[in-house]
């Protein structure tokens, strides 16, 4: 059954207000939410390059008081294939390494430079970098992965869980530990005027739908949707749930009554949990499925 949240305090609701009133205003809701977020606890290598092009680069994120876990997060962040950048995300790098997780947001190549896809062969090739690109030790292990996307960056997210073949591409050896799908399209619709121009390589519908190219190899996976999103309509979790369950994959997922598209991955950040359950599920996942392991 969907959780419904608590009532949120004045604190809270005031907190809301302002970010709402900002970002009609014209200012990047990201910037506000990242200015509003604490920055002891991780140390930030930002820039590291993983490709020729200058989109390709990723930061990463360590924890500084915790031993790290053995498994990498690796987050992957929206923005309609066209929009978005690493930068945007210190809250979600923040809540993460929290955890005890180094976290790696890398950028990728956005349309109108690239169409699908590209998105996913960067991501992949970032992936396959990362024994390179983050410092040497046997922890965290650089090929323990646990994925993470929202919205677009779900679909990427996707898309390599549900067709490894884009990471033997790149010669990689990662192995996902999980896949976390945050708000995202599992079943594109390739005419929808977000998709229609960035996919037009797209001959067959199936070749950039992860609902259609998910196989019974896949990592267990847990899945994030508002109720209330109208950008990726909750229809989409639904559906790629379903299709794992009939795959045998081991599938979990949360729908949220009272949450929109930006409200989900905005409750990540330290600021904003009230808005919704979604890093406190995420946690407890990690625990119970044992990727939760500390570095020896």
């Amino acid at each position: 059954m969907p959780r419904r949240c608590p009532p949120t305090s004045w604190i809270s609701a005031m907190i809301t207000t302002l970010i709402i009133v900002f970002a009609l205003s014209g200012c990047q809701t990201a910037s506000i939410i990242n200015f509003l977020t604490p920055r002891s606890d991780f140390a930030l290598e930002k820039n590291l390059s993983y490709g020729n092009d200058p989109r390709q680069v990723l930061d990463v994120y360590t924890p500084r008081h915790v031993k790290p876990k053995e498994s990498l997060i690796v987050f992957v962040h929206g923005g309609s294939w066209a929009n978005g950048s690493k930068d945007d995300y210190l809250f979600v790098g923040e809540a993460f390494t929290a955890l005890g997780y180094v976290t790696v947001i890398p950028n990728y190549r956005l349309y109108p430079q690239v169409k699908f896809p590209a998105f996913v062969e960067d991501t992949a090739l970032a992936l396959a970098s990362l024994k390179r690109v983050l410092p040497k030790g046997r922890c965290p292990d650089q090929q323990k992965i646990i994925l993470v996307g929202h919205s677009a960056g779900g679909h990427i997210a996707a898309m390599l869980a549900t067709a490894p073949e884009y990471l033997r591409q790149q010669n990689s050896n990662v192995q996902l530990q999980a896949l976390i799908g945050l708000a995202a399209p599992y079943d594109l619709p390739l005419d929808h005027p977000l998709v229609i121009d960035k996919f037009t390589t797209v001959t067959n519908n199936r070749d950039a739908n992860p609902v259609n190219l998910a196989t019974s190899d896949m990592p267990p996976t847990l899945l994030f949707h508002g109720e209330k999103d109208t950008t990726a309509y909750p229809y989409h979790t639904l559906r790629f749930t379903k299709r794992l369950q009939e795959l045998g994959v081991e599938v979990e997922s949360h729908l949220y009554p009272e949450t929109d598209h930006l409200e989900l991955i905005g409750a990540l950040s330290s600021r904003l949990r009230f808005l919704n359950p979604v890093y406190q599920d995420i946690s407890v996942y990690l625990r119970k499925n044992g990727l939760d392991q500390q570095c020896e």
